[in-house]
C-alpha cells in the first residue's frame, strides 16, 4: 500500500543530491502515479495521462484474462441488472473484480517512460489538480516538475539527444535564418531535405516549420525612432526568439500600441529565454542561456523599466516561474520575475491604471479566443480576452483546449502524430462556434492550429487585432 501523504521523495530543488537519486525518483513516480490513477481528473488534458490510465487498465484486463484461462473465474459479463440482484450479491461480484484491478506496480519500464515522454509541459494539470501545494494539499503533487526531474536524471545518465540540442539552439538557428532565411524557407519545402532532417535531427518531415525573415525584429528596432517625449512608463521589450526571427509584425504592432499609449520602449541585447533546455532537463544549458538575460534585464529593472514579453507565453512563464524554480530565487531573479508581464497582461494593467487609450477606430466583431496553456499556468486570468473586450461591440468566445504544440515536442518525429491529434480536437472546438476571426496569445499554437486545420483556422494575436482596432493598419 503506497502512502500518498509520504512526501519524503518530493524533491524539486536541483541542488539537493536526492533530486538526482533514481530510487527516490521511482518511489515518487509510484506515489504520484497511484494518486493520479485513483483520481483521473486529468484524463483528457494531454496524452500523458491516458497513457498512464490505459496501461494500468490493460494490466488489470491481462490479470483477468489469465484467471479466465486458468478457470479461476468465468468470463466477465457486462450487467445492467445490478439493482435487481439479491442483497449483497452485487458486493460479492465487485469484490471478485478487485483482484483484477491494475496497480502502479504492474507498469513496465517502457510504460512508465511513455508517461514521462508524452508530457509536453503544458502544465494544465497544475491548474486542475486538487492535490497541489498551491491548494495546500498534503499530497504536494507537482506533476510537471516530476516529469522534468525524470527527464533530467535520464539525460544525466545517457546524455542529451541530438534533436534536443538542435531544438534548444534557437538563437543560432535564428541568426542563420536572418542571413539565409529564403534559402532555409525553400529547403524546408523539399521532401528529400526534410527526410534527411528527420533522420539526423529528429524533426518530423511533415511538420510545417515557421518561416524565417531576414529583416528581424532586432534589425527593425535599431532603425526605429520613437517620438515620445513624456512617457508615462518605460518598458523593455523581451521580443523572444520567435518574435525576432519569425513573427516580426507582432513585435512591431506591440511597439506601436505601447508608444501610442505613451510608453517608452527599448530593446536591449537579449537571447532565447532558455525554455527549450528544460524539456530534456538540461539545467546546465538552461543556466548558461539564462544568465546573460538575467544580467541585462536586472540593469533595466533597477532603472524602473518593466519587462514586456511579446512572443509565446512560454517565455513570460519562464522569466516569472522557471528562473526562480531552477536557478534560485536570488535578488536579480526575484526582481525580474515580479517585473515581467505578458504584453496583453501589461495593457490590461495600464487600463486598470486608467492610462490606456481606447480611441479605437475599427470594430473587431466576434472572436474565437484560444486560451494559451502557459498563460493559464501563470494564473493571471484571460488578459488577451480582457483587452479585446475593450473594443466596442466585440464578442469573445473562449476556446479552452490545448493545441498540443509545445514548441520542440510537437516538432519531434516520435511525437508529431500525438501532437496533431491534440490539435485536431482544438480545431474542432474552434469550429463549433461561429466567429469573424480566431486569435491566440501563443504564436506557436497559432502555427500548429493552422497546420492541423489545413489552413482553415489561421489565428492572429490579440495584439494584431488591437493594432487593427486602433486603425494603425490604415496609416
Amino acid at each position: 500500500m503506497i502512502n500518498h501523504s509520504d512526501t519524503s521523495n518530493t524533491v524539486y530543488d536541483i541542488t539537493d543530491p536526492n533530486y538526482w537519486n533514481s530510487d527516490s525518483l521511482n518511489k515518487e513516480l509510484d506515489r504520484v502515479f497511484d494518486v493520479c490513477i485513483g483520481c483521473r481528473l486529468c484524463f483528457n488534458l494531454c496524452p500523458s495521462f491516458p497513457a498512464l490510465f490505459d496501461a494500468v487498465d490493460n494490466a488489470g484486463n491481462k490479470k483477468r484474462e489469465i484467471a479466465e484461462a486458468e478457470g479461476r473465474v468465468e468470463k466477465k459479463v457486462e450487467r445492467e441488472d445490478y439493482l435487481d440482484l439479491p442483497e449483497g450479491e452485487h458486493a460479492s461480484e465487485a469484490s471478485i473484480e478487485v483482484e483484477f484491478c491494475g496497480e502502479v506496480t504492474d507498469l513496465t519500464g517502457t510504460e512508465r517512460w511513455d508517461v514521462v515522454d508524452l508530457c509536453y509541459q503544458c502544465k494544465l494539470c497544475d491548474t486542475v489538480c486538487p492535490y497541489t501545494p498551491g491548494k495546500d494539499h498534503e499530497f504536494q503533487l507537482e506533476f510537471p516538475k516530476l516529469m522534468t526531474r525524470a527527464q533530467a536524471i535520464r539525460t544525466k545518465e545517457r546524455g542529451i539527444k541530438s534533436s534536443d540540442k538542435f531544438l534548444a539552439n534557437t538563437d543560432f538557428v535564428g541568426k542563420l535564418g536572418s542571413i539565409i532565411g529564403p534559402l532555409l524557407n525553400l529547403s524546408n519545402r523539399i521532401s528529400l531535405i526534410r527526410f534527411i532532417m528527420e533522420k539526423i535531427i529528429g524533426i518530423h518531415r511533415k511538420r510545417i516549420l515557421p518561416k524565417f525573415t531576414i529583416n528581424t525584429f532586432g534589425k527593425w528596432f535599431k532603425g526605429h525612432k520613437s517620438t515620445i517625449s513624456n512617457p508615462i512608463e518605460k518598458v523593455v521589450i523581451f521580443g523572444t526568439c520567435f518574435t525576432n526571427a519569425h513573427d516580426v509584425e507582432l513585435g512591431k504592432a506591440a511597439v506601436a500600441i505601447l508608444e501610442h499609449n505613451d510608453v517608452e520602449c527599448i530593446y536591449p541585447p537579449q537571447q532565447c529565454c532558455g525554455a527549450p533546455y528544460l524539456s530534456p532537463g538540461d539545467f546546465d544549458g538552461f543556466n548558461r542561456q539564462a544568465q546573460p538575460n538575467i544580467k541585462e534585464l536586472r540593469k533595466w529593472v533597477d532603472k524602473g523599466y518593466k519587462i514586456i514579453v511579446t512572443g509565446p507565453p512560454t517565455c513570460s512563464l519562464t522569466l516569472k516561474k522557471e528562473y526562480p524554480d531552477y536557478l534560485g530565487y536570488n535578488e536579480s531573479i526575484q526582481k525580474i520575475a515580479v517585473s515581467t508581464f505578458d504584453v496583453s497582461e501589461y495593457l490590461v494593467y495600464l487600463h486598470k491604471q486608467q492610462q490606456l487609450k481606447t480611441d479605437f477606430k475599427n470594430e473587431i466583431g466576434t472572436i474565437n479566443y484560444h486560451v494559451s496553456c502557459h498563460l493559464k499556468a501563470q494564473q493571471m486570468g484571460f488578459k488577451g480576452r480582457d483587452i479585446l473586450r475593450l473594443v466596442p461591440n466585440t464578442t469573445v468566445n473562449l476556446i479552452n483546449r490545448c493545441s498540443g504544440m509545445d514548441g520542440g515536442w510537437g516538432m519531434k518525429a516520435e511525437y508529431f502524430d500525438e501532437s496533431m491529434k491534440v490539435a485536431e480536437r482544438c480545431v474542432n472546438d474552434i469550429n463549433q462556434k461561429e466567429s469573424d476571426s480566431v486569435c491566440s496569445d501563443c504564436s506557436l499554437a497559432s502555427h500548429q492550429l493552422k497546420q492541423a486545420s489545413n489552413g482553415g483556422v489561421m489565428p492572429s494575436h490579440p495584439i494584431m487585432e488591437l493594432y487593427n482596432a486602433y486603425g494603425f493598419n490604415q496609416n
